[in-house]
């Protein structure tokens, strides 16, 4: 039962290999999918609800959370990249 373990772990980490080897790319893949998954529940939502808003506004909002996080997480990769970028180039950004 280990082995068979084992050996789904090896493919889905060889298959997660491009996409890890970029973490930018990994958490821009996050967001678009938090943002899709966020925009498709609340479209069903609304095709069940019917005129009813409350249930729309509450999934929207108790949700949100999810969506905002995974938009700081891509944000917070880009500007430690531009960071180490600048230190690695000797440019701090100063202006004197």
């Amino acid at each position: 039962m280990k082995a068979i373990f084992r050996s789904a772990e090896q493919v889905v980490e060889k298959a997660l290999a491009p996409v890890a080897a970029h973490p930018l790319l990994a958490r821009t893949l996050q967001l678009m999918l938090a943002v899709a998954l966020y925009a498709g529940g609340i479209a069903a939502l609304v095709a069940v609800s019917g005129d009813s808003r409350i249930p729309v506004l509450l999934f929207a909002v108790y949700f949100l959370p999810a969506v905002l996080r995974a938009w700081l997480q891509v944000y917070w990769q880009v500007r430690d990249e531009v960071r180490g970028w600048r230190r690695r180039h000797g440019r701090t950004g100063k202006a004197f």
